[in-house]
C-alpha cells in the first residue's frame, strides 16, 4: 500500500507546484545523447508568471516519484493534459519522440536511484518499473525477486508483487507486449495459481483479466478468451458473497463480452455469460437469513449489473439508428424522429462501415480523441467513415444557454476554430421540467446516451455495413492501435459478400 500512497503523494506534489501544468524541459542535444550527463528535471512552468519556475532534480525524487513521472510521460502522446516532455517550450507529443525522451528520463532516474540512494526494500518494485521501461527485463525480474525474498515481505506483499509484475510485462505504450514478456507474465500467473486459492483468488481473478487484455492487444483472441473465461470459472471460489458479487461486476466483463460476441454463436455465449454473472449477485434466502445486512448491498450491485447488461446487449447486434438534431460535415438524414423537434435518424445498415465516437464538450479525453480523429481520417479505407456524436449540456462555460445558443457555440468551436472536417452529429434536445418561468429545466437526455448507456468519454463503437456493432471500447489510442485490425476484417467481409454468387 505504501507504494501506491507514495506515488499518489508525489504526483499530487508535482501538480500543485505553482498551480501550473507540469512539463519536462529537455534540450535538443540531449535527445540524441548516449547518456544524460545532466540529470533531467521536473519543472513547473506558468506561462503567465515569469518567476514561477521550480525544479526537482533526480536526486531529489523518491523512487515512487520517478515511477509516477515516467508513467505520466509514457501517456503523454495519448493525453491532452498532464506531464509532457518539452523542447524549447514545445510539448513533444509524437510517439517516437516521446519514447526517446521517456527512456532518457527513466535512465537518468534509475542511475540516480542506484548510485545516490540506498534502495529500500519497498522501493524495489519502483526500480523494477523503471527497468521494464528501459527494456532491462532480466534486472526487473531480479528486483521483483529481491523484494519477494525480503524478510519484511508479507503474503499480501507477495500478491502485490506478482500482480504488479504481471502488469509491468503486459502493459506498454510501445505496442503489444512481446512474446518473451508474455512468458514472464505467465510465470507470475502460475505462481499465483500455486498459492492457496482462498488467499490468491481475488488477485488471480484480476490477473486473468489483465492477461486477457494483453493477449487481445497482441491479436491472440483464443488465448484472450481463455483467460477471461478462466477468471469467470473461479468466481465460485471467492469465500464471501460480497467479494464474489463485486467481482462479478468487474470492468473486465465488458471486453470479455466483446471478444465472445465476435465468435460463432457469439450473442448466445454473451447471453449465457450475463446469466451466470446476474445469478452471482443474488444472495440465497438462507444467506440473507443469516446476514440481513447484505440487503444494503443489493441496490448498488443491481445498478452496476444493469449498466453492464445495458451495454453488452448490443454487442453483435444491430445498433439503433443514430438520432440527433444537428448534423455537421454531412447531409441531414431524411428520416424524421419524434424524439425532439428537428430530430432526424441516420440508419446504419447502408453498407458503410462506421467508427462512431460518443462524448460531450466538457470531457477532456473527448477533445483529444476528436483531434486525433481529424488526423486519422486519412487512414480510413474506402467505404469507412468516422462519426462523432455529442449532446448539449445546457450551458456554455458558466452561463446557462438555450439549445440553439449552445449549438452555435459548438459549431463555431468545431468548424471555425478546430477546423474539424469529419461528420459530427449533435443532440440538442429541448430543456424539460422546471417551473413556469423555465427555472430548473434540464436538457432532454440523448436517445443514444440512454440506449447505449454511455458512461465514459469517449466511448467508441464500430458498426459493419449492416449496422451491427462489431467492436466497443472506451478511450482512444489512435486508429492504428485501436481500429485498424477490425476495420480491415470488416472491409474483407464486405468485399466477400459483394462478390458472393
Amino acid at each position: 500500500m505504501s507504494l501506491i500512497v507514495n506515488t499518489v503523494r508525489i504526483v499530487r506534489l508535482a501538480y500543485v507546484m505553482c498551480g501550473a501544468l507540469v512539463v519536462m524541459p529537455f534540450r535538443d542535444r540531449e535527445l540524441h545523447a548516449q547518456g544524460s550527463e545532466t540529470p533531467p528535471v521536473l519543472s513547473s512552468v506558468s506561462p503567465d508568471t515569469a518567476g514561477c519556475d521550480r525544479q526537482l532534480h533526480a536526486e531529489q525524487m523518491h523512487a515512487a516519484g520517478c515511477t509516477a513521472a515516467v508513467a505520466q510521460l509514457a501517456m503523454s502522446d495519448t493525453a491532452s493534459i498532464g506531464m509532457h516532455p518539452v523542447v524549447h517550450g514545445r510539448a513533444i507529443l509524437q510517439h517516437d519522440s516521446v519514447v526517446v525522451v521517456v527512456d532518457s528520463f527513466a535512465r537518468s532516474w534509475l542511475t540516480t536511484l542506484q548510485h545516490q540512494h540506498a534502495i529500500r526494500s519497498r522501493d524495489l518494485l519502483n526500480q523494477a518499473a523503471l527497468q521494464v521501461q528501459l527494456g532491462e527485463d532480466g534486472f526487473a525480474q531480479q528486483s521483483i525477486e529481491q523484494w519477494l525474498a525480503s524478510p519484511e515481505s508479507t503474503v499480501q506483499d507477495t500478491l502485490i508483487a506478482l500482480s504488479t509484475g504481471i502488469g509491468f510485462f503486459t502493459t506498454t505504450f510501445r505496442g503489444p507486449p512481446s512474446p518473451a514478456r508474455m512468458v514472464i507474465a505467465r510465470s507470475y500467473v502460475a505462481r499465483l495459481e500455486a498459492l492457496p486459492i482462498a488467499v490468491a483468488v481475488g488477485t488471480l481473478y484480476q490477473a486473468r483479466f489483465t492477461m486477457m487484455l494483453a493477449y487481445a492487444k497482441a491479436g491472440a483472441i483464443d488465448s484472450a478468451m481463455a483467460n477471461g473465461l478462466g477468471a469467470i470459472a473461479i468466481l465460485p471460489q471467492f469465500p464471501a458473497f460480497e467479494e464474489r458479487a463485486f467481482a462479478a461486476v468487474n470492468s473486465g466483463i465488458l471486453p470479455l463480452a466483446r471478444l465472445l460476441a465476435g465468435q460463432p454463436h457469439g450473442t448466445t455465449r454473451v447471453d449465457s455469460l450475463m446469466a451466470v454473472l446476474t445469478a452471482t449477485i443474488v444472495p440465497s434466502p438462507a444467506l440473507l437469513a443469516r446476514d440481513p445486512d447484505l440487503t444494503r448491498l443489493l441496490p448498488g450491485l443491481n445498478e452496476m449489473m444493469a449498466k453492464i447488461v445495458g451495454k453488452v446487449r448490443w454487442f453483435g447486434r444491430p445498433m439503433p439508428a443514430l438520432v440527433a438534431t444537428h448534423w455537421f460535415n454531412q447531409p441531414i438524414p431524411a428520416t424524421v424522429s419524434t424524439a425532439a423537434p428537428k430530430a432526424r435518424a441516420l440508419r446504419l445498415d447502408d453498407g458503410v462501415i462506421r467508427i462512431i465516437g460518443f462524448g460531450w464538450f466538457t470531457c477532456g479525453w473527448c477533445h483529444f480523441a476528436m483531434k486525433r480523429l481529424q488526423k486519422d481520417q486519412v487512414l480510413l479505407p474506402k467505404g469507412v467513415q468516422i462519426e462523432f456524436y455529442e449532446w448539449t449540456l445546457g450551458h456554455w462555460g458558466t452561463e446557462f444557454a438555450t439549445p440553439e445558443e449552445e449549438v452555435e457555440h459548438l459549431r463555431q468551436y468545431w468548424l471555425e476554430r478546430k477546423h474539424f472536417t469529419f461528420p459530427i452529429a449533435l443532440w440538442a434536445g429541448p430543456k424539460d421540467g422546471g417551473d413556469a418561468t423555465g427555472e430548473g429545466a434540464v436538457p432532454r437526455e440523448s436517445p443514444m446516451h440512454k440506449a447505449l448507456m454511455i458512461e465514459a468519454g469517449p466511448t467508441f463503437v464500430v458498426t459493419d455495413g449492416h449496422g451491427i456493432i462489431r467492436h466497443w471500447q472506451e478511450g482512444y489510442d489512435g486508429y492504428a492501435n485501436d481500429f485498424a485490425k477490425i476495420i480491415d476484417q470488416l472491409v474483407q467481409e464486405r468485399a466477400q459478400q459483394l462478390t458472393a454468387p
